[in-house]
């Protein structure tokens, strides 16, 4: 087999944490509005023995609302759109929103309630020229490109539009910083 998952990684604790190409992917999952940020959804790939490949290997819970287990949603357009991306912005660094902390009634459930909870860190303390290096790029998809993804994953064209409208915005959001 050419290619062969070997692990898993941690938002907290891999090889790359510090670099821009890593806090990339951080912005991209506040971009989204992705929740399942846990460990189990981030793979490494060996490639014939070469190389290893960190990949974020599951997308599926994005464009809805972050939240607890009973606010938080994925692939709902109005959800998306109400909620906020950037939460502050200092002069060396930027908060996005990232919200995950389950309700207090599973602060029993310790190790749930405490990862649950860490990751909404995944989308704090992202240094600004980074936040806006994703934006630069971002920034070069065309509108159509943008359209096609989504129209791709099956929204109608109502949706489409209101997604890539917002996106566009989160993206403008990001170069202004």
């Amino acid at each position: 087999k050419a290619v062969k998952k070997v692990d898993d990684w941690s938002w907290f604790d891999n090889p790359f944490v510090g670099a821009r190409e890593f806090n990339g992917p951080r912005v991209m999952m506040a971009l989204m509005n992705k929740w399942d940020l846990k460990q189990a959804n981030n793979s490494i790939y060996d490639l014939r023995g070469r190389e290893h490949r960190y990949v974020v290997s599951d997308l599926g819970a994005t464009f809805g609302k972050t939240g607890g287990d009973w606010t938080r949603s994925k692939g709902k357009p109005d959800d998306y759109l109400e909620s906020r991306f950037i939460h502050e912005i200092e002069p060396s660094t930027v908060d996005l929103v990232m919200k995950s902390r389950p309700p207090l009634l599973y602060v029993a459930a310790v190790p749930y309630y405490r990862d649950r909870t860490r990751m909404t860190k995944v989308a704090r303390d992202i240094p600004r020229a980074h936040a806006r290096w994703v934006g630069l790029w971002l920034a070069q998809l065309s509108d159509r490109q943008i359209r096609d993804a989504f129209q791709g994953s099956g929204y109608t064209a109502n949706e489409t539009r209101a997604y890539s409208r917002e996106l566009r915005e989160r993206i403008s959001e990001l170069v202004r910083l």
